[in-house]
């Protein structure tokens, strides 16, 4: 027991070892707040994503009344509501990829920042196991990080959610514009003879 009491006085007494404490300390408190920050921009990411797949989905809804109930529309203006909803189409799904890349390289920092937050707490739980006898020349948070911060090619679309809404919006696409021009061709006289 007085060795433990001498233990812990020696280790009171050191202006270094408290300095440092106090550094990885206010470390962790950033690499919290970071992590935190992360978490919120992550969420900012995936609403915005599902915000361009609603007005998306609106604006293919207009589309498909418009050509529904406009009687004066045939087969041979067909190409204009099919090419409206594949520049539409095209452009959702180039913003959605860029929004899903953008998640991935976000997702990539926040595992990033969690190893760094954890080794700076295996050093905050080294000096107190230590104590003064933790040699702070030599024992530094390490942690190399070389795979972070980079998404290789397309990767990030062959997750199963990703995925799911790439083939949603690809299906979705392709109804509408058959609807399109199967309306259209119902509409007009040289089509019904």
């Amino acid at each position: 027991m007085a060795d433990a009491d001498a233990l812990l006085r020696r280790y009171n007494n050191s202006a270094a070892h408290d300095m440092q404490i106090e550094v990885w300390e206010t470390d962790q408190k950033a690499f919290d707040q970071l992590l935190e920050d992360q978490r919120d921009e992550l969420r900012s990411i995936r609403n915005g994503a599902y915000q361009v797949i609603g007005m998306y989905i609106m604006f293919q809804g207009v589309m498909f009344t418009a050509v529904s109930q406009n009687s004066l529309l045939n087969c041979s203006l067909s190409w204009c509501p099919a090419s409206l909803c594949a520049v539409a189409y095209l452009a959702t799904i180039f913003t959605v990829s860029e929004r899903f890349k953008s998640e991935d390289q976000l997702k990539q920092e926040v595992m990033g920042t969690k190893l760094l937050l954890s080794c700076v707490t295996d050093s905050l739980d080294r000096v107190e196991q230590l104590g003064v006898d933790l040699d702070l020349e030599t024992q530094h948070p390490k942690l190399s990080l070389p795979f972070l911060g980079r998404t290789n090619g397309c990767k990030f679309l062959l997750s199963l959610n990703n995925l799911l809404v790439l083939t949603f919006l690809t299906s979705f696409s392709a109804f509408v514009g058959w609807f399109c021009v199967s309306t259209l061709c119902k509409n007009c006289k040289t089509c019904q003879r």
